[in-house]
């Protein structure tokens, strides 16, 4: 497949008549996925062929729960409140630190600098240690972010990805060079898809 050719799609929060659906990670052959549950937030486990494995709650005291999710190769990532969480795939919290925001929104897991990138939706990157020392920080430069990714493989070296709702209602992936600060445009989402 080409890149952003679509491979799949599971309307999780029709089925699940949970309309808070906010992160997503894909780990050892199965989707975790952050929700809004009924009244207490819950990751959702999915298996690849779109079929409800389990679920377990989530921690923290965020009504929303977790609005990003990100996997170091050991632990999932998350937050949505000041807090960052560290826990298994199988659900058992291992790692807490206070992040650089209340709330932290987006984060990812650069595996070349062994950092997380977390942000808001209008602030910096910053890149943190597993042990939560701030160890970077990037100009947003005007960027409005809703989820962040990681590509090692991205041949032009930008290696951060932004999904971006500018303000004229766009939705755009960026990426983002970490040495440099500079970004360009990867694609734009709003034609691709129905919906947000």
């Amino acid at each position: 497949f080409d890149h952003w050719d679509l491979r799949a799609e599971y309307n999780v929060g029709e089925e699940l008549d949970d309309y808070r659906i906010n992160g997503v990670v894909f780990v050892n052959d199965r989707f975790y996925i952050s929700g809004g549950g009924d009244d207490t937030p819950v990751i959702y486990v999915y298996s690849r062929a779109g079929e409800l494995i389990e679920t377990y709650d989530q921690w923290g005291e965020s009504r929303y729960g977790m609005t990003d999710l990100a996997y170091d190769g050991e632990l999932i990532w998350g937050s949505g409140e000041e807090t960052i969480f560290g826990f298994t795939p199988e659900g058992e919290l291992i790692e807490t630190f206070e992040g650089p925001l209340n709330p932290n929104k987006n984060i990812a897991w650069d595996p070349d600098r062994e950092l997380l990138w977390i942000s808001g939706v209008t602030s910096d990157f910053y890149g943190y240690d597993r042990e939560g020392n701030e160890v970077m920080e990037l100009d947003r430069q005007e960027i409005r972010s809703y989820g962040l990714a990681y590509f090692p493989e991205d041949p032009d070296g930008y290696n951060l990805y932004i999904f971006s709702n500018p303000r004229d209602g766009l939705m755009n992936m960026l990426k983002m060079d970490i040495e440099t600060g500079d970004y360009e445009l990867v694609i734009d989402l709003s034609q691709e898809r129905e919906g947000r």
